[in-house]
């Protein structure tokens, strides 16, 4: 039997997860074959050697790749240049190294509805999103009465809806070079994956809770539950880039995708990086995309403009009702 879909990990000092992260793997019940291609990007923890025991004891499922030098930190595309290569599935499942899959179905009832409806490129369904903190309940996103059928590219563009390791996509790039459409240095890549999948056919939602994101210290976006202006500095550049290719190359440099998401988004990053001193990096910023940096310096002109006339306007309001409130007293006093 050929493969039919491939299982797409990253792992990184995952010692403490990555167990039940392939467990979710082997535990799927399927009448097709799949396999998981799964990059540990040169762990200093017991990650690489706990894949290389599920690699032992399945190894025509467990296809690991081992790095000896840390490939995120030098900027690498890990996925892009590693992994997707080697993809053979005719499907591709997502799921990292820290998240796990609970439902032993969920694959076979994420390709059974992509094999009877050919016109749609992605299915997802709903995860439990637990915290390693006691102090914060787990919850179940996205929270959807029913399974739905129809979401869009452009209903995924205002909104990134599809977590992670939920997602099963009708692989796009066996004919196409994704080299061509997936730029490198973008945040978040999985969204960016997404919307790639979603220009091509209609998105399906199976109300299933099938698997478990999670949420920890060592995550890449955990620190912005704490300090939103952390993870901004930390990975503000990247995300900038993923917005300004996507308004460009997906979006048909649409007016609304620019209004409402991208120049707010600009904004709230450069005023970030204007918070910490980073000059350095705003003059990047300023130099790599100019006309959205003009566009932003436009706005919060207009924005400053109406703040005072609210404000001229604010002022008016309250000596009307200081005066309305005067003539309630002496009407009071007077009766």
């Amino acid at each position: 039997m050929e493969i039919l879909l491939s299982i797409v990990c990253t792992a990184y000092n995952h010692e403490k997860f990555i167990r039940q992260c392939l467990e979710g793997f082997v535990m799927q019940k399927t009448n097709f074959m799949f396999e998981v291609i799964i990059n540990d990007d040169a762990s200093t923890d017991g990650t690489a050697d706990i894949i290389k025991e599920y690699h032992e004891k399945y190894p025509e499922i467990i296809k690991p790749i081992f790095q000896t030098e840390n490939q995120f930190s030098q900027g690498k595309s890990i996925s892009k240049t590693f992994i997707y290569p080697r993809i053979k599935g005719k499907y591709v499942a997502l799921c990292e190294g820290d998240d796990y899959w609970t439902d032993p179905y969920k694959l076979q009832k994420q390709v059974d509805f992509l094999e009877a409806n050919p016109d749609y490129s992605i299915c997802f369904h709903s995860v439990k999103v637990i915290h390693e903190s006691a102090s914060t309940k787990s919850y179940i996103y996205p929270q959807m009465k029913k399974s739905r059928k129809g979401f869009t590219f452009n209903t995924l563009l205002n909104w990134n809806f599809i977590q992670t390791n939920s997602v099963v996509y009708r692989w796009r790039f066996h004919n196409e070079n994704f080299n061509d459409i997936i730029p490198d240095g973008i945040l978040p890549g999985d969204w960016y994956l997404h919307l790639c999948h979603a220009k091509i056919g209609k998105i399906g939602f199976l109300r299933d809770v099938m698997s478990v994101y999670r949420r920890h210290p060592e995550g890449i976006w955990s620190d912005s539950e704490i300090d939103n202006r952390n993870r901004n500095r930390k990975y503000g550049t990247k995300i900038i880039k993923f917005h300004d290719t996507v308004y460009k190359k997906m979006s048909s440099c649409s007016k609304k995708y620019l209004n409402n998401i991208y120049l707010p988004t600009f904004i709230m990053l450069t005023d970030n990086y204007i918070s910490f001193g980073d000059i350095d990096i705003l003059m990047k910023i300023k130099d790599d995309y100019p006309d959205i940096w003009e566009k932003s310096l436009s706005l919060k002109h207009n924005q400053v403009v109406k703040l005072k006339k609210y404000k001229r306007y604010y002022k008016f309001l309250l000596i009307i009702s200081a005066i309305e409130f005067l003539i309630l007293i002496l009407l009071l006093i007077y009766k």
